[in-house]
């Protein structure tokens, strides 16, 4: 007889259903899953019935509902039924267990299935091997939405495969944390199906260094915990003193807490290690803009550009460079550029409009931003972006503001608030040196 699911392997299920296809686009199923899930593994049946779940999860009056003619919880229960039974169709047919919903009741049934005998079982594996490499080339080209989301779909595959293969689970926490820091998925909650994943990956196989390395990533950004995220990258790099990914990814949050010698040399070791690491020379970008070695970080660019071409990466380093080095009207060239290749991508269009405001333009650049306001009143838009856009609008206060929300919310790109060249014009504010020291404490 198999045991019952712990609550661990339930959480990590419960995230790779809500990253899946089936639920992404629906945010109202994937609360209301989490809620009945949750609620059952507390203990808390008393709670899953239809009076409570539409106070908790739909928002309706307490003194107001009435079930007879308000029928949301029936209704969406259904849908999320038929949401689950095709999930298991699909991305989860060969999950480890299984989350359903039972015709009649809030209660959600959470059972494990039989393993594969063992010839299937190696065949899964060597499928979900190959699945991961596939997974991991997608990781290794210029970031964005496409080639992380491109990425994350082979290692779900891999996972269906064979749920006990360590590597898709640690591909899968390093695409759902590449997610949440761009701002390409909600940041919370995709950092948290990464850190989910992460532990799963840690439970097959403790010590295995990239998942320690992007659990230290998680310490950083979101938990701003230095100190616990330094440890943890210690840890794999003395473990694994030959896989670049762990340098480069250490380099890359050293750089972030203005840690400058310490991170060249991380970022110098793992580029030895990995030459065709082409995020390694983005980080190395990255540094050299943030040391202010403007002419360094053009030279480190154009051998980025001729390994990878005219990338996406590419052409928002060079608008921020032109930016940085005062030429407003290049800078507004390379992000409209930026913006073709991406156009439903807000940030882009905010990175134009900062643009737009340097080079003179503020009516320009503020109907630009006024064209976002439906993404950034649903919080698809870092805070961090909207404060570099007022601050080149020159707009001390409202950059302040947004920076405040940056610091409330956690957002992960926090940390990077004291080295970013758009605030210099900040500096000599009496709000900048409290601000800047609490954006990198824990």
């Amino acid at each position: 007889m198999q045991e019952d699911p712990s609550s661990e392997q339930v959480a990590l299920e419960l995230a790779r259903i809500e990253q899946s296809a089936a639920f992404r686009p629906s945010a109202r199923h994937r609360a209301l899953l989490r809620h009945l899930v949750q609620r059952a593994l507390d203990g808390d049946l008393a709670a899953l019935k239809e009076s409570v779940i539409a106070v908790e999860v739909f928002g309706r009056a307490a003194d107001r509902f009435d079930p007879r003619s308000d029928t949301i919880v029936r209704v969406e229960a259904r849908r999320l039924r038929t949401r689950l039974a095709d999930y298991y169709r699909g991305e989860g047919r060969a999950a480890a267990l299984r989350i359903s919903l039972p015709v009649g009741s809030y209660v959600p049934a959470i059972a494990p299935l039989a393993p594969p005998p063992p010839a299937a079982a190696a065949e899964a594996t060597r499928r979900a091997r190959d699945l991961c490499e596939r997974g991991d080339h997608f990781l290794r080209q210029p970031l964005s939405a496409a080639t992380l989301r491109a990425a994350l779909q082979r290692f779900d595959e891999a996972i269906a495969q064979s749920p006990g293969f360590a590597p898709a689970h640690v591909g899968r926490g390093r695409a759902c944390l590449n997610l949440a820091t761009g701002w390409y998925e909600p940041p919370a909650q995709a950092a948290a199906a990464a850190g989910a994943a992460l532990d799963r990956a840690l439970a097959l196989q403790p010590g295995q260094p990239v998942a320690l390395a992007l659990r230290a990533a998680i310490h950083s950004q979101f938990d701003r915990d230095w100190p616990a995220a330094r440890r943890l990258f210690r840890q794999a790099a003395q473990i694994a003193p030959a896989e670049a990914f762990v340098h480069s990814a250490f380099g890359c949050h050293l750089r972030m807490h203005g840690e400058f010698a310490e991170a060249e040399a991380e970022l110098a070791l793992a580029r030895q290690l990995d030459p065709q690491y082409l995020n390694t020379r983005s980080h190395m970008i990255n540094l050299r803009i943030a040391q202010r070695r403007f002419d360094d970080a053009e030279a480190e660019l154009e051998a980025l550009c001729d390994l990878s071409g005219p990338s996406i990466t590419a052409l928002g380093l060079r608008g921020a460079l032109a930016l940085y080095r005062g030429d407003a009207a290049t800078a507004v060239t390379h992000y409209e550029a930026l913006c073709r290749a991406l156009p439903d991508v807000p940030a882009c269009s905010l990175a134009l409009a900062a643009a737009q405001a340097a080079n003179g333009h503020g009516e320009r650049a503020d109907a630009l931003c006024a064209a976002q306001a439906p993404h950034i009143e649903a919080h698809q838009v870092s805070p961090y972006v909207m404060a570099i856009f007022e601050r080149w609008q020159g707009r001390a206060d409202a950059a302040f503001g947004w920076l405040e929300r940056c610091l409330a919310q956690r957002d992960p790109l926090a940390v990077q608030v004291p080295d970013e060249p758009s605030f210099d014009g900040l500096r000599g504010d009496a709000r900048w040196a409290a601000l800047a020291r609490r954006a990198r404490r824990p």
